[in-house]
């Protein structure tokens, strides 16, 4: 590769956010269990968007460092509507039903020296959101359709996971509002160090 070409790589590299950093300048932080968090699927996102980051090492015995965080908000808001195909008489309904909402969490961490509780970084708040679809069937022309050979099908089966109900909707989108939330804390950490 002519010096060129390297100059530009190293140029993209550095404009896309990658940097070089000495395994030397990383510091060992503990995460103790998240407050808020129910079952500790959340930390373990966290200590594992910190771990693959590279900005700090996670070690629970030895860190002099530790980031305290706890959840202090959760709200969830209807985004999505549909409008009701269900017929009552001859005539459709004119209702609409939801059938997208986002879930939106709020965290708020600090990065402490341990020795002498002084606070590094923080408090910081970080909010994050994922959006999920769901079916509110109250009718069974919502959750049934008839096939090719006039048969009643629940839908349920063919939706490949797509129509679920609006509690276990919102129970799956947790996972990927975990990450987001995760990843926005490197982000923010990263910023601060």
């Amino acid at each position: 590769m002519s010096q060129r070409g390297l100059i530009l790589v190293l140029f993209f590299l550095s404009s896309c956010g990658y940097s070089w950093q000495n395994p030397s300048d990383t510091f060992s932080v503990s995460v103790p269990y998240i407050v808020g968090d129910t079952d500790g699927s959340f930390t373990a996102e966290v200590v594992r968007a910190l771990a693959l980051s590279g900005l700090v090492r996670v070690s629970q015995s030895e860190a002099p460092y530790q980031l305290q965080a706890r959840l202090i908000g959760e709200s969830t808001e209807v985004i999505g509507y549909r409008r009701d195909r269900q017929q009552i008489g001859e005539k459709n309904q004119k209702n609409l039903l939801a059938t997208e909402r986002r879930k939106t969490a709020v965290l708020e961490v600090s990065l402490y020296e341990k020795s002498s509780r002084k606070v590094l970084i923080g408090p910081l708040q970080i909010e994050a959101s994922s959006d999920f679809d769901y079916v509110d069937g109250d009718s069974t022309q919502d959750l049934v359709f008839i096939d090719a050979h006039g048969v009643s099908q629940v839908v349920l089966p063919f939706s490949l996971g797509q129509l679920e109900s609006a509690d276990s909707a919102e129970e799956a989108a947790m996972r990927p509002l975990q990450v987001e939330l995760a990843r926005k804390l490197v982000d923010a950490l990263s910023a601060q160090l």
